[in-house]
């Protein structure tokens, strides 16, 4: 592994590194709108929420209605630096189930550590491990589906508004998440003959 190209070394490094803040940026994007759809249930003209330190009150409709572009718009980030980094994997020499080149990733995430597998895991286990980053990100698209819901059904001020910025968003990151799981499904069989 001493001829790799120090560029693209550098930028499997840099995007690993992204990755593992978008993941947990999303994550949390995800609670906290969640708890927002809890606070606001009873009625969303009638959510406000209090910014802390500058002492700025601020329609909580608003804050949920940006929230199926935001999450969505994390979405196709995490889906880009996923991209990203095959591509960087690639140009090192490594195809996408190359287990050599596991010591490149100098960043690993949560993710990477929490459903780590190794040749030696047994299949089932490893099939299953196979899939939680697809989980999580769809988890991310069907929140932001369920949010745009709740707006149009409580028919929200300003709902169409955000409603077609969260599509614009949303159908994309739908449709690569849709591709991402199609792709996972498919790997399957391949996961049980390599292993």
């Amino acid at each position: 592994m001493s001829s790799l190209d120090p560029r693209w070394l550098e930028r499997l490094q840099v995007v690993g590194k992204a990755q593992a803040r978008y993941l947990w940026v999303l994550l949390v994007t995800m609670i906290f709108y969640a708890a927002l759809q809890q606070r606001a249930r009873a009625g969303f003209g009638e959510t406000s929420l209090k910014v802390p330190i500058v002492d700025l009150e601020v329609s909580g409709t608003v804050v949920l209605g940006f929230g199926p572009a935001l999450i969505s718009f994390l979405v196709l980030v995490i889906l880009g630096t996923m991209r990203a980094y095959t591509r960087a994997r690639e140009q090192l020499g490594l195809g996408r189930a190359d287990w050599s080149g596991e010591e490149l990733d100098t960043s690993p995430n949560a993710m990477d550590f929490a459903f780590y597998t190794t040749r030696a895991t047994p299949k089932v286990v490893a099939t299953v491990l196979h899939f939680p980053y697809t989980a999580f990100l769809l988890a991310g698209v069907v929140e932001a589906a369920w949010i745009a819901k709740r707006l149009v059904d409580a028919c929200a001020p300003a709902r169409w508004m955000f409603v077609v910025a969260g599509a614009a968003l949303w159908l994309p990151a739908a449709w690569l998440v849709g591709r991402l799981v199609y792709r996972r499904v498919r790997d399957v069989p391949t996961l049980w003959r390599t292993r």
